[in-house]
């Protein structure tokens, strides 16, 4: 039995009963009635039990009587109920006094009712009252059971699961972000604790019960669900209901994010990838894009290719493994909400975002981009996620220079030695354009440039060869210059003085600057084609 004093009640013939004191505690759960007028009743009673009784055993003894109200409350009775007329003919002031005190619900029951009568309406109310939440979990069952068999919109998921378990629910993911809440709880209350174990917790906080469910296939862990009831913890009949939920909601959280989800996003993937592959016309591919209704047509997009690197000779890394990246990045708050379509390049991620005009977060749309890369990159430790960012493009039809723009970057990357966890193509464009240039020429272009410094001491050459690259690297800073190299700034302007004397450079002029930054960049394409 599971009913609270104040429902009891409200239950004939119970409902004639008044409430003489103790008023605080009608919230007090009944779970079981028992009836006894023994001396040693005390030795009998349960947690939760209502006890009714003519007090006999304690007639005309108030001392008694004080006595047994306190252990009762001592034991979590739900109340008790008296029959006055025959031994007693009032209660007592003083013991409606501490159970006031006590908010232990002190019932006067009507004389004219047997005590087996109104534990008989009791039990027949329990009886309906279970009969009642036995058919509604039979009914959230079958709802469950055809939403699992029908295509689900992933934006009414969680929506549509709570409004099937009528209880407000929290979906957090396995990174700890809330993706859905329906209560009022504040969000430091839902994470506390935070990581949790995946496994069945049931608690109670100032703000009420909760249940939490991890979300798991296999051994991976998806995310947690967390059921908050409208009233009292959550029953172990109820369990198997939610368990359920969290099934499904785990099913469809991992085969959202598949390519053939959808057979419009699985169509416009097959339609990018030949577009990508040049076999098919930039016409065609701009046509079959509005025809399939694209949300990237019309402004301009951005690729970020996305890769998880496997050390040479290694195998690459699993399709589970792209699904995972797949699901961080569409989890990513910022990320999440913009409009993009990916599609999965044997081992390699494509995401293209349509550029939105101003950043909430202020700032340039790529460096939006480029931080929520790299938190993704932080939130996945000890897997090597390479993200290469290509130049903003005014429209769709761009997108294979983009996606090429994303190749190159990764190639040049590989080829100069950067690891980087988020690259632009953008910083690496006077690579890429004097990649081109034939070895012969961009050696005899150092030489000749140096020529004058390789006459000097080695060590001599070395540190000014050092600095001029440090000047360089830093923009014109001497002062930061000067901390890179753990030296003096006069140092560094002298240094800079006497490299100008000898390689006839005046690096105040931006024409000279950039003859010393091509030196660096062909000596560095040079080291690598060597090595």
């Amino acid at each position: 039995m599971r009913i609270t004093v104040e429902e009891a009640l409200s239950i004939y013939p119970l409902s004639k009963a008044k409430l003489v004191a103790g008023a605080g505690g009608v919230g007090r759960l009944i779970q079981s009635v028992n009836t006894m007028d023994a001396p040693d009743v005390i030795d009998w009673i349960s947690p939760g039990e209502l006890l009714l009784t003519t007090a006999y055993a304690i007639k005309d003894t108030p001392d008694a009587f004080l006595k047994l109200l306190t252990k009762l409350d001592e034991r979590g009775a739900a109340g008790i109920g008296i029959k006055l007329g025959r031994y007693w003919s009032e209660i007592p002031q003083i013991v409606l006094e501490e159970a006031d005190r006590l908010n232990f619900p002190i019932l006067d029951l009507p004389f004219e009712f047997a005590f087996s009568d109104q534990m008989n309406a009791l039990f027949q109310a329990e009886f309906a009252k279970n009969t009642q939440q036995l058919h509604q979990d039979l009914d959230k069952q079958k709802q469950l059971v055809r939403f699992a068999l029908q295509k689900v919109d992933f934006n009414n998921l969680f929506p549509m699961i709570a409004g099937i378990l009528a209880q407000d629910i929290v979906v957090v993911s396995a990174r700890g972000q809330l993706l859905y809440n329906s209560c009022d709880w504040p969000e430091v209350e839902l994470l506390k604790g935070w990581p949790w174990a995946p496994q069945l917790h049931r608690a109670r906080t100032e703000h009420g019960w909760y249940c939490r469910i991890p979300l798991l296939q296999d051994t991976d862990c998806y995310g947690y669900l967390i059921v908050i009831p409208d009233d009292g913890p959550v029953l172990p009949e109820e369990e198997g209901l939610l368990h359920q939920a969290a099934e499904i909601l785990c099913y469809h959280m991992d085969h959202y994010y598949d390519d053939q989800q959808t057979v419009a996003g699985y169509q416009w993937s097959a339609v990018m990838e030949r577009y990508l592959q040049r076999q098919i016309t930039k016409e065609t591919f701009l046509e079959q894009s509005r025809s399939l209704g694209s949300p990237l047509v019309g402004g301009g997009h951005v690729c970020v290719l996305t890769v998880i690197e496997s050390p040479p000779g290694a195998a690459p890394p699993a399709p589970k493994k792209l699904r995972e990246l797949l699901r961080e990045v569409n989890y990513h708050p910022r990320l999440s909400s913009l409009e993009s379509q990916h599609l999965t390049l044997e081992d390699t991620l494509l995401h293209v975002f349509k550029v939105q005009d101003t950043p909430a977060e202020g700032g340039s749309f790529a460096d939006m981009v480029s931080q929520a890369y790299l938190e993704l990159v932080h939130a996945m430790p000890g897997v090597p996620v390479r993200s290469y960012i290509s130049r903003i493009k005014p429209e769709l039809g761009a997108i294979r220079d983009a996606y090429e723009e994303c190749t190159e970057a990764r190639r040049i990357s590989r080829q100069l030695g950067y690891d980087a966890p988020v690259v632009f193509f953008a910083d690496l464009e006077f690579s890429y354009l004097f990649s081109h240039i034939p070895t012969p020429v961009m050696d005899r272009y150092c030489q000749t440039l140096l020529q004058p410094l390789t006459l000097k001491d080695a060590d001599y050459a070395a540190d000014m060869l050092r600095t001029l690259e440090a000047y360089i690297a830093c923009e014109g800073q001497i002062n930061d210059v000067a901390r890179q190299l753990y030296i003096h700034r006069n140092t560094v302007q002298y240094r800079l003085e006497k490299l100008s004397e000898l390689l006839g450079l005046d690096l105040r002029l931006t024409g000279d600057l950039l003859k010393a930054k091509l030196l660096f960049m062909f000596r560095q394409l040079l080291a690598q084609e060597q090595g």
